[in-house]
């Protein structure tokens, strides 16, 4: 089985408001052109300067801003072991988290006994659904209480555990009856 994670996927919210910042400001300088007969016209015109700064500021902002790549990593399962980058691990000290809502899914929190991987979601994807038709004695169910976010940091309180991970470190703790079970910080974690 094969699967291929494309990383975090980069929010297009900046892209649009720079386009439409863009558009007004060509307006803008457009009607500034046909409008101006020298500089001395500019005193009354503050709305379009204003417009103008805008523009310059998120061109000049797109420019600096650090571009992230996507970078494409295979996840393959054999009869034994979970590949992923250079990282092998075998199935036997995987397990899988399932965290449902009343009888519906909620989430899910894959990880290895070593603290090499954590895969954490909230969407039933292909490697979710193989991996419960494949390794059924590598699953627990848990009914999920509460959950709650602040920033990067999850809290996921269930019937008889408590996970709370980070999504920009990877670190992770499992509580259950007031003692840590595991808490790690993985070498390879996806959200």
């Amino acid at each position: 089985m094969n699967y291929f994670y494309n990383g975090k996927k980069p929010s297009v919210a900046s892209n649009i408001a720079s386009g439409c910042f863009l558009l007004v400001a060509i307006v803008v300088i457009i009607f500034l052109f046909s409008v101006l007969d020298s500089f001395e016209d500019l005193e009354g015109r503050y709305l379009e300067l204003f417009f103008i700064l805008i523009m310059a500021g998120s061109a000049i902002y797109g420019f600096f801003k650090k571009k992230g790549k996507l970078h494409t990593h295979k996840i393959e399962i054999t009869k034994d072991n979970l590949l992923i980058n250079d990282f092998k691990i075998p199935i036997n000290n995987i397990t899988l988290d399932i965290y449902n809502v009343d009888v519906n899914f909620s989430r899910y929190h894959l990880w290895d006994s070593k603290g090499i991987l954590s895969i954490f979601s909230v969407f039933e994807d292909d490697l979710y659904n193989d991996f419960i038709n494949s390794f059924k004695e590598n699953i627990k169910s848990h009914k999920e209480i509460s959950s709650s976010q602040n920033g990067a940091s999850v809290s996921v309180k269930s019937d008889n555990n408590h996970l709370s991970y980070d999504l920009e470190s990877g670190e992770f703790k499992i509580i259950k009856d007031g003692k840590h079970i595991f808490n790690k910080n993985t070498s390879v974690f996806y959200l």
